[in-house]
Order: structure tokens, then C-alpha cells, then sequence
């Protein structure tokens, strides 16, 4: 591909560069056709995207099933971006112990209807919720799901099925959480 074809491809561009603006993630497994669709074009033209955002200071990050950009001169994930993601060692442990199999490699899709019920059972799942600082603002068990849910599809961890009330797939992007909190424990 070469730069005179960027106008045929315009749409996905869009896409990328919301992506890249907004720190989002480009999920192969996404259920929105165009981010699906960026994802695609991405993997069949890595290098060429790559070099295009290299000249305006970005570095495109390939991992499995996902794609993200990091500013050029990081070696690794600047640490402000990380210290956001803090409230997700929480909310990790919460969701490997609600359903061990929640993760980027099986993304679902998940209930939230199915979570809430487990939750109002299991002390320790409450005493989670409980401590959790960002959920302080919540009455119920329902509605500190609904707050880890969308919180999870706020920062491109996760995603609404169709219209299907409280269904959700974990993203391939969820695989940055798992591997960051697995390096933190690591370095500990």
C-alpha cells in the first residue's frame, strides 16, 4: 500500500486514528463492524500503518488479538496510563474469582444478571465489592456490576452484545490488564 491509496481507505483511517487519539484499543474480537474492520486492515498492513504513524511520534503495539499505540520514547507503557488502570487489580481478582474463565482468551459473553446473583451469595465476593474505592457511590450489588461493567467498556475492555440488556464479551484488549497485573505481581 502506498500513501496515494489512504484516501480509498479513509473510513478505517477514521477508525485508527479515534483509536490512537483516545488510547482505545483495536480488538479483533470487537463487536462493532468498524473497529473489526480496522482491526483487519491493520494485521494485512502492520508495517505500512506502523511507518505512517511513526512520522507524526507514534509506535503501533501488536499483541494478540488487539492492537494499541504508545507515544515514541516509551519503552514501555508510560506510567500515568498505568496508575489509571490501578482499580483494575481489583477489579481482576473480583472477576477471576466470580468466573475463572473471564479473560481475554474466552471472551464470553457474560451476564451481568448471572454475576449479581453469584455475588449476592458469596461473602468474599462482597467484601471485594465492598472495599473496591471506585464503587463507593453504589446502593446495591446490581449497580456495582453495572459500574465494573461499565467501566470495563469505557476503557475498551469490554463490550454490550446487540442490544441484549446486561450481556457483555470481554475484549482481546483485556489481555493489557492480565499482563499488566501479572508484571506488577511479578516485580513484587
Amino acid at each position: 500500500m502506498d500513501l496515494s491509496q489512504l484516501y480509498e481507505y479513509k473510513d478505517i483511517f477514521q477508525v485508527i486514528e479515534d483509536c490512537r487519539v483516545n488510547g482505545k484499543f483495536i480488538n479483533e474480537n470487537s463487536t462493532d463492524f468498524k473497529t473489526k474492520e480496522a482491526y483487519n486492515f491493520v494485521l494485512q498492513y502492520k508495517q505500512d500503518v506502523r511507518d505512517y504513524y511513526r512520522i507524526i511520534g507514534y509506535t503501533l503495539v501488536t499483541d494478540t488479538g488487539f492492537f494499541y499505540f504508545i507515544i515514541d520514547g516509551y519503552e514501555t507503557i508510560p506510567k500515568p496510563y498505568i496508575n489509571n488502570y490501578i482499580d483494575y487489580i481489583d477489579i481482576y481478582r473480583f472477576l477471576k474469582l466470580l468466573n475463572s474463565n473471564i479473560g481475554s482468551s474466552d471472551g464470553g459473553p457474560f451476564s451481568a444478571s448471572d454475576m449479581e446473583s453469584r455475588l449476592n451469595v458469596d461473602i468474599e465476593l462482597q467484601t471485594m465489592i465492598n472495599k473496591m474505592n471506585f464503587l463507593n457511590k453504589r446502593s446495591t450489588n446490581r449497580e456495582a456490576i453495572d459500574s465494573i461493567i461499565a467501566r470495563l467498556k469505557r476503557d475498551g475492555f469490554a463490550e454490550s452484545i446487540g442490544n441484549k440488556e446486561g450481556q457483555f464479551l470481554i475484549l482481546r484488549s483485556f489481555k493489557f490488564i492480565e499482563d499488566t497485573i501479572e508484571e506488577v505481581e511479578y516485580d513484587l
